[in-house]
């Protein structure tokens, strides 16, 4: 999904207020580290541009310099792990997406005090490693329905796993796909998830005891959904060539009726097509009900930093002006509050479709663990052969047998 999010948000990130210091030339050059803090963000993302407009009200605030240190998401890992191995101090604060969590969790200063009633559904458990908050929500992403409206009657809208394929066969054209299968890349993982969730996994990839689960008959269901509706004559054929981008693009088109996407595509949707046409809800549910995987981003304080309680005060002023990345071109963030209030407003009808499948019991984040990496090359895997024709139960056995040699 990231490499979405970078061209998507480009623009928002260049057009950001751009970030000023206290005093100019030599006097910044020569700035105490205890006047400044360094902040990692990714290149072009909402991280930065919000990172950039808020650099001068946290300084009027704290007197604390904000420098900004942007890096192409290819890199931040890398970045990140060469800082931690070098036990160098390069960065006080880092926006880490939750898959490297883990990895870097023993280098992450856990918050002790942090109020977590305003954090949107699993976004506290996906954060929380060893009982211990690794960070602060910025955004999260989950899958949510988005269609044409013009074609598709509110009371049509589907619900369920049949509802969506009986639909999706009615919708069908020569012009006109129903829907598309996402089988390319970490997409695809995703998908698969969200379909294992609601067909009712009880954890993802592992179970609460830590044991590898994906053979459990809620995967079996999960790839066979996705194996019928990739063979049916209602989706595009080049399914193991399809992720989000490639989606939308077809909806935008007027090529497929609906999609199961990420819930910032339905404003993009919404401004190429206009609002009488797009139309957003919940993720659909399976045999367990409505369920979905997430994406999100945390704010982190490094243990590393020579100026912790600064560090720890910018997290909890970007957390405060969570709201404002409702400005940007995503319309994505981390509260409750905030998805509520936007929700009210004409064209955020993605934070309600959000709200309700993240607030649904099957949702669940992936898991904490160190070999994420590694899993997720497993899992895309398994998904492509069994879009190609390979045997569903005997992809998922040969998969379990490989993750559990992985390990956590």
């Amino acid at each position: 999904m990231k490499k979405q999010i970078l061209s998507m948000v480009l623009a928002a990130a260049i057009t950001g207020t751009m970030l000023t210091g206290c005093g100019s030339g030599a006097e910044k050059e020569d700035a105490k580290k205890e006047d400044s803090i360094t902040v990692l963000v990714e290149s072009g993302s909402p991280a930065e541009a919000l990172a950039k407009e808020t650099a001068e009200s946290f300084e009027k605030e704290t007197g604390c310099r904000v420098v900004i240190d942007a890096v192409a998401y290819t890199g931040m890992y890398d970045k990140l792990s060469t800082e931690i191995k070098a036990k160098q101090a390069a960065h006080d604060v880092a926006c880490m997406d939750v898959v490297w969590l883990a990895a870097f969790s023993g280098a992450i200063e856990p918050i002790s005090d942090a109020d977590t009633s305003d954090f949107l559904p699993t976004l506290q458990d996906s954060g929380m490693l060893d009982q211990e908050l690794l960070g602060y929500p910025m955004w999260v992403n989950s899958k949510v329905l988005i269609y044409r409206k013009d074609l598709i009657p509110e009371d049509k809208v589907p619900k369920t796993w049949e509802e969506y394929q009986a639909l999706a066969k009615e919708l069908k054209t020569e012009e006109m796909n129903g829907t598309t299968v996402f089988g390319s890349g970490s997409d695809a993982v995703c998908s698969f998830l969200d379909f294992a969730c609601q067909a009712g996994a009880q954890g993802l990839v592992f179970d609460k005891e830590g044991n590898v689960n994906i053979t459990d008959q809620a995967y079996v269901d999960a790839l066979n959904f996705m194996v019928e509706n990739a063979e049916a004559d209602y989706t595009p054929a080049d399914s193991l060539s399809t992720a989000s981008t490639e989606s939308q693009e077809l909806f935008k088109n007027g090529k497929v009726a609906m999609q199961l996407n990420w819930s910032h595509q339905y404003p993009v949707a919404v401004e190429a097509l206009g609002a009488d046409k797009v139309g957003c809800a919940p993720m659909i549910g399976g045999s367990a009900g409505i369920g979905a995987t997430t994406g999100p981003w945390y704010e982190c304080v490094m243990k590393s930093s020579k100026n912790k309680e600064m560090a720890k005060k910018y997290v909890e002023f970007m957390y405060e002006h969570n709201a404002d990345y409702m400005d940007l071109t995503l319309k994505i963030a981390g509260r409750t509050s905030v998805y509520e209030e936007a929700g009210e407003e004409a064209g955020n009808e993605h934070t309600t479709a959000v709200l309700e499948t993240l607030g649904a019991e099957q949702s669940q984040p992936r898991p904490m663990v160190t070999t994420w990496a590694q899993i997720e090359e497993v899992l895309v895997g398994v998904v492509e052969s069994c879009l190609g024709g390979a045997d569903v139960n005997e992809t998922l056995a040969a998969a379990k047998s490989k993750i559990e040699t992985i390990g956590k």
